[in-house]
């Protein structure tokens, strides 16, 4: 028996013995709205985020200590628009150090809230982020480095929407908490009193943290909103520290509207869509012709790991059940054009990249990553082209302007690979052509048989002191030290 296999047997038994799946079995609790933060309508002083210890019941009656962003448990829902600058105050109350990282967004260095701008307790950071981009889904959370896993699973994460002029006049639902949701979506493993858990282990850091139970805005699924009749927008987040999800509904395709950059150029049907940790995507549900249907995610996303052998290969769950009330609501049609995206180009590149996630780099390589803060327990260290994560080197360097194609590869598994300071268009995924629905403006990207390759360009200055990060967005391979920094010029 190999080391790999041995660390998932033993995961299993882990979660066999701690993991109690009755926390979500229960009947359907009301879907929480997160608060909305709206600032479209313009910005008149600077914007509060306290970083701040709490609990929270995530519905099961019992209370577990947390993290939170301005509330409990997770952050607002920050909604702006292009063209603003974001006078953020940062405060951090949590007992450690942490920073905040504006993922998705395309800004500066100084002001990406990567682990370079470390907040320390007590102190306040205060960037003035530029929101330059067209709509799109983005989010924010913690980027302490060796602890992002951790801070983030405990609820340093939010959601940040960019609007512009078009997508505000878009024939669109857009009545926040009525046809226009935002779910954020995560895997949660309670301990027998029920109270959140989360545990490193050697095979936590193998394949990263998996729950057994999800949660839909800090409330164990299933979840249940009425909708009035019309089409409904679901924004999507999966932010989880590690597993993929595959989500479909219930009855009938799943109809992808944008992905993390943006609109698609038309909506795409699918019979379903596989998710990595960080990604987003908005999809529309039509409920003129049903009178109910639901959200489905299976857990087993990536059809592998230990999970898929415990529960049979398929582990669905219904995440978010809606019900049709006889209001009247966004009576629009589904649209056939949402933006105008020229294919992407190869030969605009100037410059390639080649990129190979390392899952163990022997135990001398470990040894330094130690010493270089990163986070691994037992499990050896991990790295991106044979070189762990370290704070004070720059791995890469690249002129601003210039378009260049990143080729990513991997030694094991599957992984999400994202970049900071841009989206990116995929040339290919794991060898092939990427997926309908992710051919857009994307930050994310799948790896792992064959090459992923994306076509980027990075617009905004990275200096020495403030790099840009790129990394396996499985948190804790990340704090493990898969993770690189890149300057702009």
């Amino acid at each position: 028996m190999d080391r790999r296999v041995f660390l998932q047997s033993a995961g299993a038994s882990l979660l066999l013995a701690g993991g109690n799946l009755a926390w979500a079995q229960s009947a359907p609790r009301p879907l929480p709205i997160i608060p909305l933060t709206d600032l479209t309508g313009g910005i008149e002083d600077r914007i509060s985020l306290a970083l701040n210890p709490a609990t929270h019941d995530f519905g099961n009656g019992v209370v577990s200590e947390t993290l939170g962003i301005n509330h409990n448990y997770l952050g607002p829902v920050i909604r702006v628009k292009q063209g603003q600058t974001l006078p953020f105050d940062v405060a951090n109350n949590i007992g450690e150090t942490s920073t905040i990282h504006w993922h998705g967004l395309h800004i500066p260095g100084d002001v990406d809230g990567g682990p370079h701008q470390e907040i320390e307790h007590g102190s306040v950071w205060s960037p003035d982020v530029p929101i330059v981009q067209h709509a799109s889904m983005n989010w924010f959370h913690s980027h302490m480095h060796g602890k992002t896993a951790q801070q983030t699973y405990k609820g340093l994460a939010g959601v940040l929407l960019v609007e512009d002029d078009a997508s505000l006049a878009a024939d669109l639902p857009n009545t926040y908490g009525v046809d226009d949701f935002t779910l954020v979506l995560q895997d949660k493993t309670f301990d027998d009193s029920g109270k959140m858990a989360y545990e490193l282990s050697a095979a936590v850091f193998e394949d990263g943290f998996e729950g057994d139970t999800l949660t839909v805005n800090g409330a164990i699924a299933p979840v249940a909103q009425p909708v009035p009749t019309g089409l409904v927008r679901l924004r999507i987040l999966n932010a989880c520290n590690a597993r993929f999800l595959r989500l479909s509904m219930e009855t009938g395709p799943i109809t992808v509207i944008a992905s993390d950059g943006g609109f698609l150029s038309s909506p795409v049907e699918a019979n379903n869509i596989l998710m990595s940790p960080g990604e987003r995507y908005e999809v529309l549900v039509d409920m003129t012709a049903f009178e109910t249907n639901a959200l489905k995610v299976n857990l087993n996303g990536n059809g592998g790991g230990f999970l898929s052998d415990l529960f049979g290969g398929n582990r669905s769950v219904t995440a978010l059940s809606l019900a049709r009330t006889d209001m009247r609501g966004f009576d629009g049609a589904l649209p056939t054009q949402l933006a105008n995206l020229v294919p992407p180009n190869s030969a605009d590149a100037t410059v390639t990249r080649d990129f190979q996630l390392n899952m163990n780099v022997g135990a001398d390589l470990a040894a330094l990553a130690l010493a270089w803060e990163n986070v691994c327990g037992d499990a050896g260290a991990m790295a991106i082209n044979g070189q762990p994560m370290k704070m004070d080197r720059i791995d890469e360097k690249v002129r601003k302007g210039d378009t260049e194609i990143w080729r990513i590869s991997v030694d094991d598994q599957l992984h999400p690979f994202h970049i900071h300071g841009c989206s990116f268009r995929i040339l290919s995924q794991n060898g092939g052509p990427p997926p309908s629905y992710a051919a857009g403006w994307k930050d994310m990207v799948h790896v792992d048989d064959g090459w992923s390759e994306v076509l980027v360009r990075f617009d905004y200055e990275a200096t020495d002191h403030t790099p840009y990060m790129y990394h396996c967005h499985i948190l804790e391979h990340e704090d493990c030290g898969m993770m690189g920094q890149f300057t702009v010029t």
